[in-house]
């Protein structure tokens, strides 16, 4: 009879402790420790804890942090929203809202009748935003009208619509190219 062998391995994780604390507290995966307010450099470190420091020196890696960060739930660093941070206008087009900003192109459902090149007005704009201070309406605002330009008309990407039914012999496959405009935003007439 041969006898097995037991090996116990356990992982710390990285402990840090900041200059007010009285005890350190450990971080997950790149995450700070709770109650610390540890640089985006300590959370990339704690990630990496696999990888030498000798080999990540070696690499050339840079961090920037000028801009704000945040940690997902794997504990990867995403970049900032690019979302509607930055919005001049809320319009109704194309039976969806869409925050729109001058400068700017945006796509919506095929608008009946315009071809490229033509101007067009959105009087539906659900809400405006001069400075801080966005204006709602109820449910449109008075006097406030957003102008663009239409840049062509286009199908969007193929999308598969799959029917089925089991136990039936029922399949159906059919693709579908929803058209779509493309418009540029030229300015924003707020009230």
């Amino acid at each position: 009879m041969s006898t097995m062998a037991m090996a116990t391995v356990s992982v710390a994780a990285p402990v840090r402790a900041t200059a007010g604390s009285k005890a350190a507290k450990p971080a997950f995966m790149g995450r700070a420790a709770a109650g610390s307010k540890a640089s985006l450099s300590d959370a990339f470190c704690a990630m990496s804890l696999a990888t030498p420091a000798r080999k990540q020196a070696n690499r050339g890696l840079s961090i920037c942090a000028a801009a704000t960060t945040s940690m997902n739930q794997v504990g990867f660093v995403t970049p900032p929203s690019t979302g509607a941070a930055a919005w001049d206008a809320i319009v109704e087009v194309g039976g969806s809202q869409q925050f729109v900003s001058e400068g700017r192109y945006y796509e919506c459902h095929s608008l009946k009748g315009v071809e490229p090149g033509s101007k067009i007005a959105f009087e539906r704009v659900l809400a405006t935003k001069a400075g801080d201070a966005p204006t709602f309406g109820e449910p449109y605002v008075a006097g406030a009208r957003v102008e663009a330009t239409v840049l062509e008309n286009f199908k969007d990407k193929k999308l598969i619509v799959f029917k089925y039914r089991r136990k039936k012999h029922y399949k159906r496959k059919n693709g579908h190219r929803q058209p779509m405009t493309r418009f540029l935003v030229t300015k924003v007439v707020k009230p």
